[in-house]
């Protein structure tokens, strides 16, 4: 929460700032589009498990509201929807599997390992019922953030 204000003096007055993100998967939505969540979940819960940090995207409305207190004035956001196709799940659930290897028991990463090999399976037959073989979920943004002329 600090970063912005840091880059505010680094910016000419009417100087502008583009910020870009990804907003958070949701824990679960009701749709097909849940397997995403799901793959997101398992795919933490290795990452934590194998004793690692996992990344974490900021909201938009975080991003907007902090660029605000920092003094910069929001002139434009746009989102951009993400389709997931499942070379795209798989890569995610690929993640959780090269976490394996770092598990505390070799026992828990062998039961890891199904789960992550029935998300793949579920994974492709929710994208082969879905027009063109993806789901929709979240958005990628771009907020344009200004510093006021008169600074």
């Amino acid at each position: 929460d600090l970063i912005f204000s840091r880059l505010v003096p680094h910016l000419a007055p009417g100087g502008r700032l583009y910020v870009i993100g990804l907003q958070p998967i949701p824990d679960s939505v009701n749709s097909p589009a849940n397997i995403m969540c799901k793959i997101r979940r398992v795919r933490d819960a290795c990452i934590l498990l194998a004793n690692h940090r996992c990344y974490r995207e900021y909201p938009l409305d975080w991003i907007e509201r902090n660029l605000q207190k920092s003094g910069l004035n929001v002139v434009q956001s746009r989102t951009y929807p993400i389709r997931y196709d499942h070379s795209t799940m798989v890569r995610q659930i690929n993640v959780g599997r090269s976490k394996l290897k770092l598990f505390p028991s070799k026992g828990m990463a062998a039961e890891m390992g199904k789960v992550l090999d029935d998300l793949e399976k579920e994974s492709l037959e929710v994208t082969k019922k879905q027009s063109g073989g993806r789901i929709t979920l979240g958005f990628d943004y771009v907020v344009v953030a200004e510093r006021p002329a008169d600074d």
